[in-house]
């Protein structure tokens, strides 16, 4: 089991102008910078939730930190400017269903000022954790954008309000960071080592995660050790929010990367590394140092999570946790409170489906190569880079740097997030004009970011830009190593692009919540194919195999055998599975991007593959949704 830890995060960075577009996004989104406790809207957000198939609705969190008393789950958040609440708690019995019991302080400890210069308006990122027969709470307070931060210290003997014995008790300031530090004083995560001593680490951008020894007595930073152990970095980047647990040998630390705090924009995510040492070096699967930028991707945005993070990993004696909160993209953004059972294999944690469940199956869009129709070389981002980095054509590999997902955006137009960076393709500075630069950018919902498939023939389409009609290129008609560029649409083959699904994919309905399936698994039912409830099955599990120019075989996972086109007994087209080596025109599927999000199959006979809560069938292609599939990430 893991060791008692627990963990909150929090959020500054040094740029005015991020400051600025975070604001400005917070403002379009009516959500604010921190979040606020359920109002009207957010309450009926919630039994939309619910109605549409939630086990529970989440409540309203940020940076939850989660602790087991006797039959009660406790969680405290970070608090609310609007309102100056100070690290709301609620408690569940079954990590599902949260009440509210008030707050850590009603107004901040006058050290807190004094330390600060202003007034903050609320607390952030708290982590509580019990040792030596009280509860420690430790949270920041800080200035959005700044590292003029502090963290403090809370203790008490329970956290049972009914209880004789409940009292906060205030004790002072642990350690604080000035704006002439290059580290952050928030996001305070408490972890043992193997000799009982505590540690804490924090951080947030600037030179990222740091670490110093407690002394178990006070709780306060030890004097017998003053160093700062540095643990995690991304040379100023987006990296914060730690939670360190030990499990066997290893220690591993978890982390939050990119930008929260945009509501439904955001892009946050979350890592982890690990190490045979609590002060590091942690690493991850692949050998890369947390200090030079590392770290195993466990969650990011899909389906209504958008921007999971702020993750507090938690036990209950019996089973491991991660509590995060995340932006319901059903509730306008609202930050919310999620809990994932952690599973551990080959000495990795990996992360379950959400207990309250989703509204839709799949964890999002599946990943894509973007293959050019002139040179057969995919779209790259060939230096593994992030802001600013270009995008080019290369040699097709299985390397996540030419994974794109496309994310709708609304208005038949996605973005294209490239996965290993977690950035998009724009076209770079907007520039407006032929010949434009296309580089990755994190997200900031502008017309330069936003693209839209639009077929053309043979399976291939043109990826056309919303600023100004342009379309993806490769510049003067190269293949690897040739940039990427917009242009005037010339219906050249350098200017058309398929995309091939990479990996195993889920084709479900509009709605997410059916999938294309294999009756009884191809047992007594043969090849039929139809309309299933999402399970953990092989035989729902599909592989798109390039057979010529843009079409596909659609095999699938359990029996091997490709999707395909017969006449059922009604007479009417139905979808079933062709012997192994079907390659007849039934059998061959291209695929086309629909307006306003998803996609047709359509097989080289001209039929479409159609898809309902209960039915499957082909037909002439058609603007219905019955046409109109999802092809997600299982």
């Amino acid at each position: 089991m893991v060791a008692a830890s627990r963990r909150g995060r929090g959020l500054p960075h040094r740029s005015a102008v991020w400051v600025s577009v975070v604001l400005s996004l917070l403002a379009v989104a009516a959500t604010p910078a921190k979040p606020a406790e359920a109002g009207p809207a957010n309450r009926a957000g919630a039994v939309a939730d619910a109605a549409a198939g939630r086990i529970a609705a989440d409540p309203i969190a940020h940076d939850p930190t989660v602790i087991k008393q006797g039959r009660y789950y406790y969680s405290i958040i970070t608090g609310d400017i609007a309102t100056r609440t100070y690290l709301p708690i609620r408690r569940s019995t079954d990590l599902l269903h949260w009440t509210l019991l008030g707050t850590v302080f009603t107004t901040p400890p006058a050290w807190v000022v004094a330390e600060l210069g202003v007034t903050p308006g609320d607390f952030w990122a708290p982590d509580i954790n019990f040792f030596d027969g009280e509860y420690h709470l430790y949270y920041a307070a800080s200035s959005f954008g700044t590292n003029n931060s502090v963290i403090g210290l809370a203790t008490n003997r329970t956290l049972d309000p009914s209880s004789a014995d409940y009292r906060w008790v205030d004790r002072g300031m642990v350690i604080r960071s000035r704006t002439t530090d290059n580290v952050n004083a928030i996001d305070p995560d408490v972890v043992f080592d193997a000799h009982g001593s505590p540690w804490l680490s924090f951080g947030s951008f600037w030179d990222g995660i740091k670490m110093r020894r407690l002394d178990r007595a006070t709780g306060l930073l030890s004097a017998a050790d003053t160093t700062l152990y540095p643990l995690a970095s991304r040379g100023g980047a987006s990296i914060e929010g730690p939670s360190i647990v030990r499990r066997g040998r290893y220690y591993y630390l978890f982390a939050s990367l990119d930008f929260c705090c945009r509501g439904v924009n955001s892009d946050y995510r979350l890592v982890v590394g690990r190490s045979t040492s609590l002060a590091g070096p942690y690493v991850d699967r692949d050998g890369v140092a947390m200090l030079d930028g590392g770290g195993t991707d466990l969650l990011r945005g899909y389906n209504e999570f958008r921007g999971p993070g702020g993750g507090d990993v938690f036990t209950d004696g019996h089973a491991d946790y991660l509590a995060h909160h995340y932006y319901d993209t059903e509730d306008g953004g609202a930050p919310k409170l999620s809990v994932r059972r952690i599973s551990w294999k080959d000495g990795w944690p990996g992360l379950g489906d959400p207990l309250s469940g989703s509204i839709r199956v799949g964890h999002g869009s599946a990943y894509f190569t973007v293959v050019n129709r002139s040179s057969r070389a995919a779209m790259d981002n060939p230096t593994c880079g992030f802001e600013g980095a270009d995008i080019r054509l290369n040699t097709p590999s299985a390397g996540t740097c030419q994974q794109w997902r496309p994310e709708d955006r609304g208005d038949g137009y996605a973005s294209l997030l490239n996965r290993y960076s977690n950035k998009v393709a724009e076209v770079a500075a907007c520039v407006n004009a032929d010949g434009a630069r296309v580089a990755l950018w994190g997200w900031l919902a502008n017309d330069c970011q936003r693209f839209r498939s639009v077929a053309t023939d043979s399976g291939w389409s043109r990826i056309e830009n919303r600023l100004a009609g342009r379309v993806l290129e490769a510049a003067g008609c190269g293949g690897a190593g040739t940039a990427i560029q917009t242009f005037t649409w010339l219906g050249n083959a350098c200017q058309q692009f398929r995309f091939d699904p990479v990996g195993d994919v889920l084709v479900s309905d509009t709605t997410g919540r059916s999938v294309l399936d294999v009756a009884r698994c191809g047992g007594r039912d043969g090849g039929r194919v139809v309309a299933g409830a999402r399970r953990a099955s092989e035989c729902q599990l599909w592989r798109f195999v390039d057979t010529d120019e843009g079409y596909y075989r659609i095999v699938n996972r359990r029996s091997g055998r490709p999707l395909t086109v017969t006449t059922g007994t009604d007479g009417l087209p139905r979808l079933a599975l062709g012997d192994r080596n079907d390659a007849s025109a039934a059998s061959q599927w291209r695929i086309e991007a629909v307006d306003g999000g998803g996609h047709r199959l359509v097989n080289r006979n001209g039929l479409a593959a159609e898809l309902t809560r209960h039915d499957t069938g082909a037909g002439t292609p058609d603007d219905s949704t019955r046409q109109r599939l999802l092809l997600l990430t299982p």
